[in-house]
């Protein structure tokens, strides 16, 4: 056995069928796609871990370290600023194919199996298992209900939702469970419409959204789960059927990465606005079985296992952007925004000698959130200007702070947008808020909405 069910790898042809079978159905396009990098490896190779990011570091836990299965309780921690492996407490017990999430800062592992016996049984693990990276302790909390393995787990609002699996009462594939830590209870919701093992899950707006896996036929739609309703709803036909991929969500996009179709490289971006699907470059190391943590919008897709080899411990980078370079309010050096002001904040996007900033679309920008300011023609208040002074033309854009998406404890402001010929581009700069009615001095680069410059509150 090469992966968590045996009868996933009896459906190879089928999803060649279903592939070509959908793909006439599905549109779907090409992005200016993003770049892949190799960084450190993880020390333990594995498949089927699962995978949590708290303050900007990437927690793997469990897995299973060989072909045959031998679940694991390891625990190792990444590091992308440094590109460095740590070792953090294993858990309780060993687990494999489980699925984590975070909450409040702790990390909440759910489901799984804890050994492969003789005969391929796989004893489930019933409690979730609790980390605190703050203290390295771990602590167990109430059952699942239905235990299961190869689901997949998500947060709305505070509230763990443990979707799909494979276990060994009827209806797991389809089972929707939710767990309240405040309470420490679970509580059954509405079944997902397909039953799926090997799941992915990603969080856009509220609604969770699951693709891939298997089941009987095999899962070819995209399902949307609504906790405030407790209802599901298909949103239509997935690019590639897939079983055991990665997701994570970047800037309100999920992105699914590898799993056991065709080179197990695939890339796919789903944007739940548009209800479409972009085409990305594909992953270098092809594999299913691997896990996906997302940090300042870089997915970091770790382990898996193929067919034939593995379990790996490549750890290969994804990012969807250009970097581009900001400066927010650039003749104030501390980056002052006053959260109760009624101006608008000036951004300038430098140029450089790789990066022509008057080939991004206005149109598509977003400081924290917030569009461009648009004059009263509907034209976006922008000017082109050497801004810092380097010999390099900059773009100058314009938002208001009252659309900024900013609190009182933010220390940075992120751009994104495209350029024309729909390159994605992010840029950062710190900030400092200020909580105060007090009027500040007055900057320079700052305009009214009318495009007169006026005296800013910012």
């Amino acid at each position: 056995m090469r992966n968590w069910s045996t009868s996933a790898w009896k459906l190879g042809r089928q999803i060649c069928l279903i592939t070509w079978l959908t793909s006439v159905a599905i549109t779907h396009t090409f992005a200016q796609a993003g770049t892949w990098s190799t960084k450190a490896a993880m020390p333990t190779a594995r498949f089927g871990a699962a995978v949590a990011v708290v303050n900007s570091l990437v927690y793997v836990v469990g897995g299973c370290v060989s072909p045959v299965g031998n679940p694991v309780a390891i625990l190792e921690v990444y590091d992308p600023k440094t590109d460095r492996w740590a070792s953090g407490s294993p858990m309780p017990e060993p687990r494999c194919a489980g699925a984590a999430a975070v909450i409040d800062g702790l990390i909440y592992v759910a489901g799984g199996y804890s050994s492969v016996g003789p005969t391929g049984g796989r004893p489930p693990v019933h409690g979730i298992g609790v980390y605190d990276p703050r203290t390295d302790t771990w602590s167990t909390k109430a059952s699942i209900p239905t235990t299961r393995y190869g689901l997949a787990v998500a947060v709305v609002d505070g509230v763990l939702y443990a979707v799909g699996g494979l276990g060994s009462g009827t209806g797991s594939g389809r089972a929707v469970e939710a767990y309240n830590p405040a309470s420490n209870t679970w509580t059954t919701k509405a079944p997902m419409p397909t039953a799926r093992e090997g799941l992915a899950a990603g969080v856009v707006g509220g609604i969770l959204f699951v693709t891939g896996g298997t089941g009987s036929p095999f899962p070819t739609t995209l399902d949307a789960y609504d906790p405030r309703s407790d209802a599901w709803a298909t949103r239509g036909l997935i690019p590639t059927p897939r079983y055991s991929p990665a997701a994570g969500v970047i800037n309100g996009l999920i992105y699914v990465v590898g799993g056991a179709s065709g080179t197990r490289q695939q890339v796919e971006a789903y944007d739940p606005k548009t209800n479409t699907w972009v085409t990305e470059n594909p992953m270098p190391t092809g594999r299913s079985g691997l896990v996906a943590g997302v940090v300042d919008d870089v997915l970091y897709a770790v382990g898996g296992e193929t067919l034939h080899s593995g379990p790996f411990s490549v750890n290969e980078a994804f990012d969807p952007f250009l970097r581009i370079t900001i400066d927010i309010k650039p003749d104030d050096p501390d980056n002052t925004i006053n959260l109760k002001s009624r101006g608008t904040v000036p951004v300038a996007i430098l140029g450089s000698a790789t990066f022509d900033p008057t080939t991004v679309d206005p149109a598509t920008v977003t400081l924290a959130g917030a569009p461009v300011v648009t004059r009263p023609n509907g034209v976006p208040m922008t000017s082109i200007s050497d801004v810092n002074g380097d010999g390099y033309l900059d773009l100058l854009l314009h938002f208001r702070t009252q659309d900024l998406q900013l609190t009182r404890t933010s220390t940075e402001a992120v751009l994104y947008g495209e350029t024309f010929s729909g390159q994605r581009i992010r840029g950062a700069d710190a900030v400092r808020i200020v909580a105060s009615d007090r009027l500040l001095r007055s900057n320079p680069w700052t305009e009214g909405p009318s495009g007169r410059r006026t005296l800013s509150t910012d």
